[in-house]
């Protein structure tokens, strides 16, 4: 753990002037990666058609957990205020902001995961020009300071820009398969309350 944090010290002390920003482009894409981690939950387990005829047989009005689960619910509650089958334009508006918290931070993330290879990329050229014009110095010993000086910053800021880029892209790659699966299944959901269940009704209470 030292280890880390005395690399991450120099990687700020040495990696010249765009290495602040290579920070706060790390922290910014991994709270928006975590955001989406954290939102992108499916919460409930079985097939969405067994899922549905269990509310509706079980009465039940609490609101599931995850984006699955709350849909579930919604769609529920609608089943059971239409006494059927659920027009499209009804399911659209309920699960409306569900299909936009599946966009949320998705090209946020996408652009920071860009972004941070080309930050490093450009305090590459800074360093490089560190370098070169280290050349011109007339005392040996400041040339060498300063051509060892632009060689850290230029390798520093490469390695950091890439070390953001990397994971980055792969966690982005594994959430948004996970957004397409989880707007397929309010799709197949918007089918089932739409008409697939319409042999499924309400079960009636027994009267008292």
């Amino acid at each position: 753990m030292a280890a880390i944090l005395g690399h991450v010290r120099d990687l700020w002390a040495e990696g010249g002037v765009v290495m602040p920003s290579l920070f706060v482009t790390a922290f910014v894409l991994w709270v928006t990666l975590g955001d989406r981690l954290l939102r992108l939950r499916r919460g409930v387990r079985g097939p969405l058609r067994t899922l549905v005829r269990d509310r509706l047989a079980s009465g039940a009005e609490d609101p599931g957990a995850g984006l699955v689960g709350e849909a579930v619910s919604r769609g529920v509650r609608l089943w059971r205020e239409h006494d059927g089958p659920v027009p499209l334009p009804r399911l659209e508006e309920a699960f409306g902001d569900l299909r936009d918290a599946l966009r949320r931070g998705t090209m946020l993330a996408k652009c920071l995961v860009a972004m941070s290879p080309l930050l490093g990329l450009l305090g590459t050229v800074t360093g490089l020009i560190e370098t070169f014009g280290s050349l011109g110095a007339s005392a040996t010993s400041a040339a060498s300071e300063g051509i060892a000086g632009g060689i850290v910053e230029a390798l520093y800021a490469t390695q950091m820009g890439l070390a953001i880029a990397v994971p980055g892209l792969l966690m982005g790659g594994v959430l948004n398969h996970r957004e397409e699966r989880l707007a397929l299944e309010l799709d197949q959901l918007e089918e089932l309350l739409g008409g697939a269940l319409q042999n499924q009704r309400p079960p009636q209470r027994e009267a008292a």
